[in-house]
């Protein structure tokens, strides 16, 4: 990565941020890899649990200017287990989260997807004072575009801002951005990137995200040179958003950057490596 897009990504207002997986290891190797003006977020899925995700929230998150745990309403199992959440985090001054449906194929208790559990925060004693929610420009494996556009509508007057799905198209996600500013959707946008990754790896976890049409553009016109078999570079990507970042009528306010775990590529960047 060129040390300009370095500089973008790790200037942008209120710090860079980055996606983590809630593994065995993360809280050390994050504290020795990444900034500590930087947001991070923590993912949350059936495999590792919620209690992994809130736990490694609560153990980053005196290194780190904000961390963000991932909430997935399908995970939650009753209005007590909320609660008790919500009460862990707020006992550690983590007053963010990020509300999604989850990947667990029934739900475990009352909420069914993301606008349930949004609904039950609105009106929640110990709701969260800062709520993010995803966004999906190229649209979803499991849900159809017009359900996904009616379900942010009905989200957005609940939540702060939105991140989108890992994109690669960036002509896609403007031409997104300004179809929702038209159909009156303004929540501040942050446009998900993916980070330093090996390619192969890069191709192999796109489909399962819903970015197909993102993997039809980077095959299509992404070079196999020597650098690129070495791992994607987002250079490219954040140069072609970097002239949007100023403009009102996106609202975008930053970059989202999934890790996929390989800090210690990040490392490099920080420091002005290519």
């Amino acid at each position: 990565m060129d040390q300009q897009t370095s500089a973008t990504l790790f200037n942008q207002t209120g710090g860079p941020r980055f996606e983590l997986i809630p593994t065995n290891g993360i809280v050390e190797r994050a504290t020795a890899a990444l900034p500590s003006q930087a947001t991070l977020t923590i993912t949350c899925s059936p495999t590792n649990g919620i209690n992994a995700t809130v736990d490694k929230a609560i153990a980053l998150a005196p290194h780190f200017a904000r961390v963000i745990p991932h909430i997935a309403a399908r995970m939650i199992r009753s209005d007590d287990h909320l609660n008790v959440v919500l009460d862990r985090l707020a006992a550690h001054d983590v007053n963010d989260v990020f509300i999604v449906g989850g990947d667990q194929e029934k739900p475990l208790g009352p909420y069914h997807c993301g606008l349930d559990l949004l609904q039950s925060l609105a009106t929640h004693d110990n709701r969260a004072l800062h709520i993010g929610i995803p966004a999906y420009p190229e649209g979803h494996p499991h849900i159809d575009t017009d359900t996904l556009q009616q379900d942010l509508k009905a989200k957005a007057p609940l939540a702060h801002y939105m991140v989108t799905q890992m994109c690669f198209d960036p002509e896609q996600v403007l031409a997104w951005l300004q179809q929702q500013r038209a159909s009156g959707v303004q929540l501040p946008c942050y446009l998900g990137i993916p980070g330093p990754v090996k390619l192969n790896k890069l191709l192999r976890i796109a489909p399962r995200i819903g970015v197909t049409d993102s993997l039809r553009f980077l095959r299509k016109n992404l070079k196999l040179s020597r650098k690129l078999m070495r791992g994607y570079d987002p250079s490219d990507l954040v140069n072609a958003y970097t002239p949007y970042l100023n403009e009102s009528d996106y609202g975008i306010a930053g970059f989202h950057m999934y890790t996929f775990n390989e800090l210690e590529t990040l490392k490099t960047v920080e420091e002005g490596g290519d």
